[in-house]
């Protein structure tokens, strides 16, 4: 048998009575675990309100406190997953640009060996396809999306017998397009990297330190759009993976190369990844994940001022952070 039982709507409303928590309005709260579940808004989101034994609530915690923070975070989780489909737009129309200036606007001219690098040996090679690298992956990729069966890789494949980079970039999913980048030969990933970010930034990096930084800045996106796409907690996710210290995204906003040694705070966090998307060319991806953040923060705070201070903590934003009536 399972140590998880279904429990009915009511019989969950009782178990987190037993455990402590008091609801202001019954019939709405049950209206909010039928919609999002229990598992989503308690289990997500218990953990700040529960007292020292790990398992009931403080005294005075309401349903309607921890379902407010789970409202927050889906509003989080929004802004970030609107920011990065804007840095993901970037990218691919940065790509696409390079491909067809640099090497034509016909897949067989744009997509060969001497434009991508072989990368690593696949683990799991497949002589019958002729897959034995990432590029053989990639450009296998490449081919699935050319004969996708619906517009506009379908009209250019039948009316114009081509598919151009600006059309191929519109059927990557972000996986591919991060490897589409990686394996780029170092000539055209050096021109797509002068592109990608500001010029301050250019002009401060080394070419290692940039292409360090950019390698580490889409693989943490990527980590954050997963997150967001499969509804995970974010106002408080850190992914395993973060930036290497570096003084324009850590000093600049406060954060001490010896607190990160130290494992007091995070190499990468949202506010790092605001600060990260800032220093590429306008994208409009750092002014919505802004303007998104900001609001959530104060729509939370106009009933739930309190929590505040515990959430920027949590979140790993400078106390002092304004997000009232932000630009």
């Amino acid at each position: 048998m399972t140590d998880k039982p279904f429990k009915t709507l009511a019989e969950q409303i009782e178990i987190l009575r037993d455990r402590n928590l008091t609801f202001k309005d019954e019939v709405t709260a049950t209206q909010y675990l039928a919609a999002h579940g229990y598992y989503e808004i308690i289990n997500g989101y218990k953990t700040p309100f529960l007292d020292i034994d790990g398992e009931n609530f403080k005294e005075g915690t309401t349903f309607e406190d921890i379902f407010a923070l789970y409202y927050f975070d889906s509003k989080v989780r929004t802004a970030v997953m609107s920011s990065l489909e804007f840095v993901e737009s970037f990218l691919k129309q940065k790509l696409a640009y390079l491909l067809a200036e640099k090497h034509g606007e016909n897949y067989n001219q744009y997509i060969s060996k001497s434009v991508f690098d072989a990368g690593n040996v696949l683990h799991r090679k497949i002589p019958e396809k002729q897959l034995f690298t990432d590029r053989d992956l990639l450009f296998s990729k490449f081919h699935q999306i050319c004969y996708k069966k619906y517009d506009p890789f379908k009209h250019y494949k039948q009316n114009h017998q081509n598919t151009p980079p600006w059309i191929l970039v519109k059927g990557m999913d972000f996986g591919t397009l991060r490897t589409a980048i990686f394996l780029l030969n170092r000539k055209d990933k050096k021109i797509l990297l002068n592109r990608v970010f500001n010029p301050n930034v250019v002009s401060y990096l080394t070419d290692s330190q940039l292409n360090n930084l950019f390698s580490e800045l889409i693989l943490i996106i990527n980590k954050y759009r997963n997150r967001a796409a499969h509804g995970g907690r974010m106002y408080n996710y850190f992914p395993d993976k973060g930036f290497t210290f570096n003084n324009l995204l850590h000093s600049s906003n406060g954060i001490s190369k010896t607190s990160l040694s130290k494992s007091k705070k995070h190499s990468s966090s949202l506010f790092i990844l605001l600060h990260a998307i800032r220093l590429l060319q306008p994208n409009f991806g750092h002014i919505t994940l802004e303007i998104g953040l900001n609001t959530a923060l104060k729509s939370y705070s106009s009933k739930w001022e309190s929590q505040i201070a515990f959430v920027l903590s949590e979140m790993e934003f400078p106390s002092s952070y304004i997000y009232d009536d932000k630009n």
